[in-house]
């Protein structure tokens, strides 16, 4: 075969079809950096946009033969951007459902016919007052929690808690705040 430079897609092509391993090493010398700036604009991350051109290949192994492309480096850019767009998608998905069960775990607190609670105002100082009559350590971890939306393994490892801890604490807070509200006359 031709040096690595000179290889064309042809001959690459015709590696694939025989199922030569070889296919993929010359696919990388001759698209690999292609590859990654294709995945990297999209992805930000070194380290995602790496995975991302390791995906690429294997799709590119599986898929030729059957698909013959014309121009290799334009076929494997095309599966390199949608892998990437992919898993853009799926991360922003599991960050949508991550908030939003967070979201769910604390306004299950909050009665949902309090009159009260139209006030975002009245809310927020409720809370306030809630928090300041709290130790520090837990008004973190709920800060953490329900403002940054952290993970419990994350604050766990913050605050230096196994993560079953953390979630104990989350569950004790959040009744306790619960009971707060009805002290504070805010029930539905």
């Amino acid at each position: 075969m031709a040096s690595k430079a000179n290889v064309t897609d042809a001959q690459i092509l015709e590696l694939y079809r025989q199922r030569s391993e070889s296919a993929i090493s010359a696919t990388e010398d001759k698209y690999g950096r292609l590859f990654y700036s294709t995945a990297f604009g999209i992805l930000r991350s070194n380290e995602d946009a790496e995975e991302c051109v390791n995906d690429t290949y294997v799709k590119l192994w599986g898929s030729i033969p059957p698909n013959e492309p014309e121009n290799l480096g334009a076929f494997g850019c095309r599966i390199a951007r949608n892998t990437a767009l992919n898993r853009v998608r799926a991360e922003n998905a599991e960050k949508r459902a991550h908030s939003e069960a967070v979201s769910d775990e604390l306004f299950d607190c909050i009665p949902q016919d309090a009159p009260d609670f139209a006030d975002v105002t009245a809310l927020s100082t409720a809370l306030n007052r809630f928090l300041s009559s709290e130790p520090p350590d837990r008004r973190i971890i709920f800060v953490r929690r329900y403002f940054y939306m952290d993970t419990t393994r994350e604050i766990a490892k913050l605050m230096h808690m196994t993560d079953a801890a953390v979630r104990m604490k989350l569950m004790r807070l959040r009744a306790k705040f619960k009971k707060f509200l009805k002290k504070e006359g805010i029930e539905g």
